[in-house]
């Protein structure tokens, strides 16, 4: 009988019939015999040969899609047909999943201490899919399978290659199975093949299987006998590498004393590691089956059987004497988890600070450290890095705890040692120093000449900079913690500048947070012994370095050393990457007025040469920045590159004794070409500068006249003489373009001298046809210097030229040229410049784009003395309504009065009824067409405007509630009351006046202008208060049911949800814990999720391999959330796989939002989190989530 399914289901299982054909043989096409089996039209199943596919990885995507429509009949039968098709070698590649996988679906993959199952009844749900597949795929498939898993399971054993880090998913997947197929409820013809396989298990496992308490107390016992009653040796031995030996002998003595007396301690006893490591592979295996056969830890805890009961026991009895092992052997399928003790809780006892032990050893065996995780850490837990000290043994440990909390003024009352003895323990430790830290401890304690030591070539390979050993780095690391003023650091920086290896020696040392070079430099910069030069030299070029291998310095740190050294860096200026070379410009031109004149000629001649156009920006507004004689002097007479010696020439016009220094100039210039130059420039120095210009045009070489050849020059709008109306010479516009093709990044500044002589509409008229005819020609972007001239000289055309080429440019896959017209826009300076480039901000996707609309109003905002939001706020229109809301559209001798209603929607008013109608009326006879057409486009274009800027102000608004953001009174008034469409926005919402962040009282906004309160007296606003969008967690149940009832009584519906906003707070048991996991479980789109969370505001991680990311961010002030997904493509395709939702959680970062990902940012608790902050995440992601 044939299996009823919809279009949709038939469709996929086509697909998948066809797929799985291919996958078999490409010669025979068997997809009709396929679509018959699945859909049930026959039972018999498809002449297809078993187990001969190795790649069916195609087949197998296929079924898991047709799974995730249908999950009965159709998609076992469908599993059957590609189980009996994939091959062994298939079934066991840990590449993908497999059809067996995929048939017992998700919720049987075996997981860690961070799993739940979907289901209350996880084996309950697996049994029944199992079922189906014995059904459909047969008992032989099943026994294949179990028979597979189990004799991998045997052989991790047996091989001892289970570890801790990986094969446990083997072993849980066998136990699993095991366990289902042992079901009574499951019929198996040949029940003894099961228990033959059971039966090769190890005892420990047969016993839990069989609930055997009595059984498996036995065998445990056994286990852990001779872990009690010996120790394991050697570096296996994490515990007794890491903790002192009287601490773990105290705690063996209580446990022997409380548990088992019968047992006597042998320090000769000695367990190998083999025993060891067997015994924990079983019986964390053991405890991680029981937590994934009861759904998860948590559902084991809650309800723990005498089994359970039993291996518990034992876990945190090993736990006293192995903590270390037994926390890295419980957590095995958690290798990343953010917080291991979350996760261990209820299993073994939190009391000692081992998951601080385990951070700073897992940091400081790190390629590069997280100081600032490892600083944080140490300074929101003083009580437990002071334990964390006390039971440590490792030397560089110990050390690390102790100058950390000497950094942040955590007092340690009994010390073993200061700090600099601390250092020397670690160097000398044969274990922790190697020979390499004996030789430089000898060198630094005075022991060893820097001869002696410098001449063992083995001692210097502590400065070998290729050598990436931990040892190396640590034992660098320890000497950086020695005091600046100590003998030892003094003779470690005349080491320091020993030749040739000062920039790897420097580079090294900033492993560590505590090494300064600049402290270095201050300090012994002047001493005798050490080499100066040298050292600032290596100082400067450090963060220059390319070589992935060299460490950088922090860069406030590097911006002071330039600062105190400018002289030094200018003359390294050619060798230096161009970022560092941008800060040296950047630093010499802050401090312009405080510098030698010598020293900011050098650095504008640097920025003017460089092939950056960021420096030559900058250098360029430097120059231009006043007019200074001595700068424009010194640079002619000391310049060689023609363009800017004749750049200088020409800003000496600009000066009032401009002729003198002409002849100055003339006298001692010895070109011919520069002479002639000079003299043109000395005839017109009292001129008007008209005729300089085209004197000036007259010079230009072939070179540059070729870069100006595609524009015909005649054919650009004349230039008229503001004084008499006249046309200007053609060699003024040849002036203006010869003198802006070297500004391809911002205008020529000094062409702003034409406006002494040419009207101001002409340069408009130019600059626009000019920017008009690069467009034409394709806008090629070697001439986009085109744009600044229109940027110079343009008007609001400008602004409606540009704002629909950003769309065009973007959308052809142009987003430089399109950033580069975002730039051009802020140039212009004009609040209508400044809305298009918001606009540019909200409506485009394109990163480049995007970022260079931020940067533009963000630097807007700065030069205006705003944030961010408030230069938004000023960029709010009325739409050219009046104060009472309205304007007049004329049809000649009719005019209509045009509103906007409390909808939010533009009517026009019926001047005879009075009633609101949607659309103006059709032209009658009389009316004037022109004006008609004109109106009826306008009334069209007000419709769109202010369709757009009510999802801008509303999406802008409910963010503003998210992040609580606050108006003073003044700036309330001039957004929400003056502007009439905001007032429709200010009527429907309930607003509060804060003190210090705190809600003191709610008012409403009322449409006749007053303010009014819950129980609806009038009140006023005060000139001094702040004022904010309410959120309904700050409101009692009186408070929000009367604000609620109110709105109702006056028929007001609010733009958004906020008196019925989701509430969610955080549980109490949630309060200590860093991760949030109560995330939806289902699977979503990988489009619908990132689209709508972006709509809510969060920004999208760093896109990794293959252009996936895995993260989104949300900031709130100093507070950013973030939400780790399963990952999907920063770019659409088709056949994307949905996506599942991982882990939440909070952080104060320590760098730029580009940054987050890689920077190093703790975890806060979520007990911690502002109340509205995690409302409004969790908000987001679940109406993001479809819930």
């Amino acid at each position: 009988m044939m299996l009823t399914a919809d279009r949709a289901v038939e469709s996929l299982v086509e697909k998948f019939a066809s797929i799985c054909s291919d996958d078999y043989s490409l010669t025979t096409d068997r997809s009709s015999e396929i679509i018959d089996y699945v859909m049930g039209v026959t039972d018999k199943f498809p002449e297809m040969m078993g187990k001969t596919s190795h790649y069916v990885y195609r087949t197998v995507e296929a079924l898991e899609k047709l799974g995730k429509k249908e999950d009965g009949d159709i998609f076992f039968r469908a599993g059957a047909v590609a189980m009996h098709l994939e091959s062994n070698y298939f079934r066991r590649s840990p590449w993908g999943v497999n059809a067996f996988a995929a048939c017992l679906g998700q919720d049987s993959e075996a997981y860690g201490l961070n799993g739940k199952s979907k289901s209350p009844d996880r084996m309950g749900a697996l049994l029944s899919r199992l079922k189906k597949m014995k059904q459909f795929a047969g008992e032989e498939e099943l026994l294949s399978e179990l028979k597979s898993r189990v004799k991998r399971a045997q052989w991790l054993f047996d091989s001892k290659k289970a570890d801790s880090q990986g094969n446990f998913r083997d072993v849980l997947d066998a136990l699993i199975l095991v366990n289902l197929c042992s079901h009574p409820d499951v019929e198996f013809a040949n029940k003894d093949e099961i228990k033959k396989l059971s039966a090769l298990l190890p005892e420990l496992f047969q016993h839990v299987m069989a609930n055997d308490a009595e059984k498996l107390h036995k065998e445990l016992y056994a286990l852990i006998e001779p872990l009690i009653a010996g120790s394991v040796q050697g570096k296996q031995n994490s515990s007794t590498q890491l903790l002192g030996e009287e601490f773990l002998k105290q705690k063996r003595s209580e446990l022997i004393a409380s548990h088992y007396p019968e047992i006597t301690f042998s320090a000769k006893h000695h367990v190998s590691h083999a025993v060891f490591h067997q015994t924990m592979v079983l019986i964390s295996s053991a405890v991680l089956y029981l937590t994934n056969i009861s759904g998860g830890k948590q559902r084991f805890l809650d309800n723990v059987s005498e089994v359970g009961k039993e291996l518990m026991k034992v876990v945190q009895h090993l736990h006293e004497l192995y903590p270390m092992e037994v926390r890295k052997y419980l957590l095995s399928m958690n290798p990343r988890s953010r917080s291991e003790d979350d996760l261990l809780a209820g299993l073994v006892p939190l009391d000692e600070p081992y998951q601080l032990i385990e951070l700073m050893q897992i940091e400081l065996n790190s390629y590069r450290v997280s100081w600032s995780i490892l600083k944080a850490a140490v300074a929101n837990q003083p009580e437990k890095s002071m334990r964390a000290y006390e039971i440590v043994k490792a030397p560089f440990l110990k050390l690390c705890f102790q100058k950390m909390m000497l950094d942040q003024n955590i007092t340690l009352l009994h010390p073993e040692s200061s700090i600099e003895e601390a250092v020397f323990r670690v160097l000398r430790q044969p274990l922790e120093g190697g020979r390499q830290g004996l030789a430089i401890a000898r060198y630094l304690s005075g022991e060893y000449s820097l001869e002696e030591y410098w001449a063992d070539k083995d001692s210097r390979g502590l400065f070998n900079h290729v050598n990436r050993d931990r040892k190396r780095i640590n034992n660098l690391i320890s000497i950086s913690f020695l005091p600046i003023d100590s003998d030892p650091m003094h003779r470690f920086a005349i080491l320091l500048t020993h030749p040739e290896w000062t920039l790897d020696i420097i580079s090294d040392m900033y492993h560590s947070y505590a090494f300064s070079g600049e402290q270095i430099l201050n300090r012994y910069g002047d001493d005798p012994q050490v080499k100066r030069e040298q050292l600032l030299t290596s100082l400067i070029s450090l963060n220059g370095m390319t070589d992935y291998t060299y460490q950088s310095m922090p860069q406030d740190e590097y911006r002071r050393i330039l600062q105190h050294n400018l002289e030094h860096a200018l003359k390294q200026y050619k060798k230096l990457p161009t970022d560092t070379r941008i800060l040296t410009l950047e630093v010499a031109f802050e401090q312009r007025d405080a510098i030698p004149k010598k020293q900011l000629v050098a650095a504008v001649q640097a920025g003017l040469q460089d092939a950056s156009k960021r420096a030559n920006s900058i250098a360029l507004a430097a120059f231009n920045h006043v007019p200074d004689q001595e700068l424009y002097m010194m640079i002619y007479r000391a310049e060689k590159k023609a363009s800017i010696k004749e750049m200088a020439l020409t800003a000496v016009r600009s000066l009032e004794n401009s002729r003198e220094l002409y002849m100055e100039l003339l006298q001692n210039e010895k070109a011919g070409e520069w002479k002639n130059l000079i003299q043109i420039l000395l005839d017109t120095a009292e001129l008007s500068p008209e005729y300089a210009h085209a004197a000036l045009a007259d010079l230009a070489d072939a070179k540059k006249m070729s870069r100006i050849s595609w524009l015909p020059l005649k054919e650009l709008p004349s230039l008229i003489r503001s004084a008499d109306g006249q046309p200007l010479d053609d060699r003024i516009k040849q002036y203006i373009l010869l003198q802006s093709i070297d500004h391809g990044s911002g205008p020529n500044e000094r062409l702003n001298e034409l406006r002494e002589y040419v009207s101001e509409a002409s340069l408009i008229r130019f600059s626009t046809e000019l920017l008009q005819l690069w467009i034409q020609d394709g806008a090629p972007a070697k001439e986009k210097w085109v744009m600044y001239i229109s940027a110079l000289f343009g008007d609001i055309q400008i602004v409606h030229i540009l704002t629909p080429q950003i769309k065009e440019w973007t959308e052809n896959s142009r987003g430089a040229i399109a950033a580069e017209a975002v730039k051009v826009l802020a140039y212009l300076k004009e609040p209508v410049a400044l809305m298009a480039i918001d606009k540019v901000k909200r409506s485009v996707k394109n990163r480049q784009v995007k970022g260079a609309a931020e940067e533009a109003l963000q630097l807007a905002a700065e030069n205006m003395g705003l944030t961010a939001e408030q230069l938004e706020d000023r960029l709010v229109t009325s739409l050219g309504f009046d104060e009472k809301g309205t304007l007049q559209l004329s049809y000649g001798e009719r005019s209509f009065q045009v509103k906007v209603n409390a909808d939010l929607q533009v009517v026009v008013i019926n001047e005879e009824t009075g009633k609101a109608v949607k659309s103006l009326p059709a032209p009658a006879q009389k009316d004037d067409p022109e004006l008609a057409a004109q109106s009826k486009t306008r009334f069209t274009q007000l419709k769109k405007d202010l369709k757009t800027m009510v999802t801008i102000q509303t999406a802008r608004l409910e963010e503003s509630l998210s992040k609580q953001r606050l108006w003073t009174a003044e700036e309330w008034t001039s957004l929400f009351v003056d502007n009439v469409i905001m007032q429709k926005f200010a009527v429907g919402l309930i607003w509060g006046i804060y003190e210090n962040g705190e809600l003191v009282r709610t008012f409403r906004y009322m449409e006749d202008g007053t303010f009014n309160t819950v129980d609806e007296d009038e009140t006023e606003l005060p000139s001094e208060a702040q004022v904010g969008l309410v959120h309904p967690l700050e409101l009692d149940q009186e408070t929000l049911e009367g604000w609620s009832t109110q709105l109702e009584d006056y028929e007001v519906k609010q733009p958004f949800e906020q008196l019925k906003r989701q509430v969610h707070l955080i549980e109490e048991e949630e309060q200590d814990k860093t991760e949030y996991d109560r995330l939806p479980e289902d699977e979503f789109s990988p489009t619908a999720l990132p689209k709508a969370l972006e709509k809510y505001g969060w920004i999208k991680g760093p896109a990794q391999d293959g252009g996936w990311f895995n993260e989104f961010y949300k900031e709130y002030g100093e507070i950013v959330a973030e939400l780790q997904f399963s990952g999907t493509s920063i770019t659409y395709y088709e056949g994307m796989e949905d996506v599942t939702l991982e882990s939440l959680h909070f952080f104060k970062p320590n760098g730029k939002r580009q940054h987050y990902y890689y920077a190093d940012n703790k975890s806060i608790p979520l007990g911690k989190i502002p109340g509205r902050v995690f409302s409004e995440t969790i908000y987001d992601i679940l109406r993001a989530a479809g819930r």
